[in-house]
Formats: C-alpha cells, sequence, structure tokens
C-alpha cells in the first residue's frame, strides 16, 4: 500500500497530506474507465488490458511503458498502479476527465502521429 496510514486510519497519498479513497470505491471507478474506449490499449503501445496510468497526462499504460515513464520522473509524469496502488479522488477525476482517447486527440493536435513511437520522444 503505498501513502501513510493517519491515526485516525485514513490513508493519505503518497505522504502528501491528500485522503485516499476507500479500495472498493476506487475499484468501481476504475473498472468503469478502464473498460472504456481506448482504455483498453496501453497509450504507449499496443499491449491490451493496461493496468497502470499516469496521472499526470490522465493515460492508461501497460506495465512496460510504466517503468519508461518512471524513469522520466515524477516531474514529468506520475505513475501509479491502477489496482495496487491507492488513489484520491482527484487523481481518478484526472482519469476521467483524460483518458487515453482525449490524449490522443490531444497529442494529434500538438503535432504527433505516431503513438508507438519513443516514449521520451513524446513526452
Amino acid at each position: 500500500m503505498s501513502g501513510n496510514i493517519q491515526a485516525d486510519g485514513n490513508i493519505t497519498a503518497a505522504g502528501k497530506g491528500q485522503v485516499c479513497i476507500p479500495t472498493a470505491s476506487k475499484n468501481t471507478q476504475f473498472r468503469k474507465l478502464k473498460n472504456s474506449g481506448s482504455n483498453t490499449i496501453c497509450f504507449d503501445c499496443p499491449n491490451t488490458r493496461p493496468t497502470w496510468a499516469s496521472t499526470t497526462y490522465g493515460v492508461f499504460l501497460c506495465l512496460d511503458c510504466s517503468a519508461a515513464h518512471r524513469s522520466m520522473g515524477v516531474h514529468l509524469t506520475f505513475v501509479r498502479s491502477v489496482d495496487l496502488d491507492e488513489w484520491t479522488q482527484r487523481q481518478i477525476d484526472a482519469m476521467r476527465i483524460g483518458g487515453n482517447d482525449n490524449a490522443k486527440k490531444f497529442f494529434r493536435k500538438h503535432g504527433c502521429t505516431d503513438f508507438h513511437t519513443k516514449t521520451e520522444k513524446k513526452y
């Protein structure tokens, strides 16, 4: 479990003081998000059923691509496990507003058409 457990039993998100939502609520929300549109495919490669996400960009990623994001540093992309990590409602809302479809539209609008190019080039 990531984050810190407070005296009242609440879990804070990675020590930032924001309270994480209950795991059951997180899982319910992610079940819907992961099955929506192109969220069923990793944003950076053709792998299916991604289980990681960049809250910075609001995209769903496979394990391998999440490692590439982690190597870029949290100042560029903050990566979390959809299944293993605890999330705040604000982080989940970022995924709902974003999502792979909206991210593709954004990147296309800004000249990126090859979504399977080197991760470092894209971001």
